[in-house]
């Protein structure tokens, strides 16, 4: 037998198992994406005071997905990538999402999407001068010195009162302008 052609069938051979894997790796990234999605989906369902969306969240995925294909990181044939893309698709939207919920904050991101609400140790609200709507931009300082930032599309006088009913009144408020 020809050696050339040995090795192509072996290569041949080896290309099937990578797509196996390959299928498998989508079918694994697919569920977790899923529940990841899911979760998201009730933090977002819960909130009942609501923050501005954050739009960027959908524009990064979209120069994500872009880049993917333009620089042939994501190929068009590969098992599973509609359900992948999809999934990626509605975790973008979906985290936009923010606000106050009974339990707990719910904040724009994807690693880390809520906050109780006894691990925030301060509260700096900055009312941002617009001519047009009212905005006031929140960032939420927790105990272990990680930063959240909301922003509000009322008045200040509004969103103390959210942050007295949702966190309470004895973690500092600071009013900026």
């Amino acid at each position: 037998m020809n050696p050339v052609f040995v090795i192509i069938k072996r290569n041949k051979f080896f290309e099937g198992i990578f797509m196996a894997y390959m299928s498998y790796f989508y079918i694994v990234v697919n569920i977790l994406m899923l529940a990841y999605a899911c979760y998201s989906w009730y933090w977002q369902a819960k909130v009942e005071f609501r923050g501005h969306y954050r739009i960027s969240s959908i524009v990064w995925a979209i120069i994500f997905i872009w880049l993917g294909f333009t620089w042939n990181y994501i190929e068009k044939g590969d098992p599973g990538l509609n359900v992948f893309l999809a999934l990626f698709l509605l975790i973008s939207i979906v985290d936009g999402f923010s606000g106050f919920s009974p339990k707990k904050m719910v904040v724009s991101g994807y690693f880390k999407r809520t906050v109780k609400y006894d691990e925030i140790s301060s509260v700096t609200l900055i009312n941002v001068p617009n001519p047009k709507k009212p905005l006031v931009m929140a960032i939420f300082r927790t105990n272990n010195n990680k930063a959240y930032m909301m922003r509000f599309r009322i008045q200040v006088n509004e969103v103390i009162a959210a942050l007295q009913k949702y966190i309470g009144k004895n973690i500092p408020v600071e009013i900026q302008s």
